[in-house]
């Protein structure tokens, strides 16, 4: 949970120099996106996270239970600053660069997060990303958590976090450098990344989804199939949180009881309506827009 401060720029970058463009300070946080984006789509969803008591955390707990997050499993630290991630993007919307000040949930200890343990127990499921300490990882993945555990590896430098507990993991939701770090495997391809989430299910994981990009998504589930979904072809004004409202549509086509190919199409399209939002959450997003999205002409696709 974090504030994100999102600059991009109107023309090509120059280095070492000031350059024009708009920055925008919006709510972000891989696991607070997710929790957004799943009570947007219609579910009662509980975040636990921390925040300082400065007034970014304060911003942060009013915009997030706005949006229709519970955040009472969420604490606030005296005299600690807020996370904050930085993000710099072309004028297409790309990202450049990002900076993450997330020190703070080095304190999202096992023994605090103990103290959640009968809201933890009670979820139908559990959304975790790698932006979690070892140990705090360690405590939810190694628990006696008998529901389905979603994970999100959220960066090349964050990734190995995860590798310890793959056989934890229901669902891992990687980019196509994740795969590669976690696999060993080089992905270029789609059937690049389909070899490398049949390697990371070796280790234990029951489904795998890996994003490409414009590329779309492939996946494989627990029974061996696999596929790959082709993206639509959309305005893209900032890549910044389309990978969280990816695994949130996951999620929930999981607690709709749908097989993992249909939750992807679902995702896919909750990614790509986030990608023509300025922010990391699109507050139009719910599941009539969604289905509308993946019936409207414009993103006819090819599935294979």
């Amino acid at each position: 949970m974090n504030m994100d401060l999102v600059a991009q720029s109107t023309q090509a970058v120059i280095a070492e120099d000031s350059n024009p463009g708009h920055i925008l300070s919006a709510p972000g946080g891989v696991a607070r996106n997710i929790a957004e984006n799943l009570a947007r789509l219609g579910h009662p969803t509980h975040l636990i996270s921390l925040v300082g008591d400065d007034a970014l955390g304060q911003s942060l707990l009013t915009a997030t239970w706005a949006a229709g997050v519970r955040v009472d499993g969420v604490q606030m630290l005296a005299g600690q600053g807020t996370s904050t991630y930085l993000s710099i993007h072309n004028p297409q919307g790309e990202l450049d660069f990002a900076i993450n000040d997330m020190a703070l949930l080095e304190q999202l200890t096992p023994e605090r997060l103990q103290t959640q343990a009968t809201r933890l127990q009670a979820a139908a499921a559990l959304v975790v990303d790698a932006n979690l300490s070892p140990a705090a990882l360690g405590y939810l993945l190694g628990s006696s958590y008998a529901g389905p555990i979603f994970a999100d590896a959220v960066s090349l430098a964050k990734c190995a976090r995860l590798k310890p507990w793959l056989a934890a993991i229901h669902t891992l939701k990687v980019n196509r450098l994740e795969a590669q770090a976690l696999s060993g495997f080089t992905v270029r391809t789609p059937a690049d990344a389909i070899d490398a989430a049949r390697h990371l299910q070796t280790q234990g994981v029951k489904n795998v989804v890996v994003s490409l990009g414009e590329d779309g998504a492939c996946w494989v589930n627990a029974q061996g199939a696999s596929g790959h979904w082709l993206a639509a072809a959309v305005q893209v004004v900032n890549v910044s949180g389309a990978g969280d409202a990816l695994l949130a549509g996951l999620v929930h086509g999981h607690c709709q009881g749908w097989p993992l190919q249909a939750a992807l199409e679902f995702a896919v399209a909750c990614a790509e309506i986030t990608l023509g939002c300025d922010r990391a959450n699109a507050p139009d997003l719910s599941v009539a827009a969604v289905e509308h999205h993946l019936v409207s002409g414009h993103t006819a696709r090819t599935k294979h």
